[in-house]
């Protein structure tokens, strides 16, 4: 599918809840599928993880070798093709190994000619993924393959390699503010290479002229561990101006992600993560189109960011 539409939760209502073996325990009933783009925000901090980061001083990564990747690595200004911000062929051609599963290559999805990156019975209804490990990128490697602990609870959905829309909209996504949010994982990580996001943006305003368009953002991400006194230890990179497709297609996303090597980071002993935004630049400034990234404000348009997966690939969990 390659729908052009707002980011708008158009007939979510109407959309039974998840239940599955992959993913259950999807959504508090009424919770984050509302008509109003702005309440649809996720802006929860588990335990401590806000007031941990509230002194981060990141490091700051930018879209190159030893820094971050971002989709196709064919974006570099606000005025280039959303239709371009999608997949991830820059993580490929810097580390072609990750993307592979015992020797074969794995595919984004729709970007390869493969129209399935989820088995599915109906909208809203999720069936066996297996016969798409090995195959698709996503399902190889998501985390409720590799730990099932991933499968409960309201972030699962980051956690089901369900990387695209698919029609579920915000089934299928966290939105999030500028406010961004923390989470504690059921597990303690023990090792990992690298971490990778799913994202794309998405606005309650279109430009003006051809539809969709790209933003720019910085955007956080910190990790959590625990102290001996069982406080959390914060520790995060900035990543600098991502560009991400914004209202051109729901089913346009773009890997991010980068390596704990690059990040300065040592995987081991990570029990949670949170991720938040600055809005840098919006192809909609252009045509005076007002718009922001504090959800607060309803007078103006508002741009979020679309979290679809959440992947932290071949890892090891206590």
């Amino acid at each position: 599918m390659n729908k052009k539409l707002l980011l708008l939760p158009m007939l979510l209502v109407a959309l039974p809840l998840v239940a599955c073996a992959d993913t259950d325990q999807l959504y508090p009933d009424g919770a984050y599928y509302t008509n109003s783009f702005v309440k649809n925000a996720y802006e929860v901090y588990e335990g401590k993880t806000k007031e941990a980061k509230a002194n981060l001083a990141p490091k700051v990564l930018n879209n190159e070798k030893n820094g971050y990747w971002n989709g196709t690595g064919e974006l570099t200004d606000i005025n280039g093709s959303p239709a371009k911000a999608y997949g991830f062929a820059q993580a490929k051609s810097w580390h072609p190994n990750y993307f592979k599963e015992g020797g074969k290559d794995l595919y984004w999805g729709y970007a390869d000619g493969y129209s399935d990156i989820t088995r599915e019975t109906g909208i809203g209804m999720w069936a066996d993924q297996s016969s798409l490990y090995g195959t698709i990128y996503s399902q190889t490697k998501k985390l409720a393959r590799n730990n099932p602990a991933f499968s409960k609870g309201v972030l699962s959905k980051l956690y089901n390699g369900q990387i695209k829309c698919n029609a579920w909209s915000y089934f299928s996504m966290v939105l999030l503010s500028k406010e961004g949010y923390g989470t504690l994982f059921p597990k303690e990580l023990s090792s990992a290479e690298y971490f990778a996001m799913s994202l794309r943006a998405g606005s309650d305003v279109d430009q003006e002229g051809p539809h969709g368009r790209l933003v720019s953002m910085d955007i956080g991400v910190t990790f959590y561990k625990l102290n001996q006194d069982n406080s959390l230890k914060a520790e995060g990179v900035k990543l600098s101006s991502v560009y991400l497709n914004c209202n051109y297609s729901s089913e346009v996303t773009s890997l991010v992600g980068f390596t704990f090597a690059d990040a300065g980071i040592s995987p081991k002993g990570i029990v949670g993560m949170s991720v938040d935004y600055t809005l840098v630049d919006d192809g909609a400034f252009e045509v005076g189109t007002e718009v922001t990234d504090n959800f607060k404000d309803e007078a103006k348009g508002h741009v979020g960011l679309c979290m679809l997966e959440v992947l932290f690939p071949d890892s090891n969990w206590n």
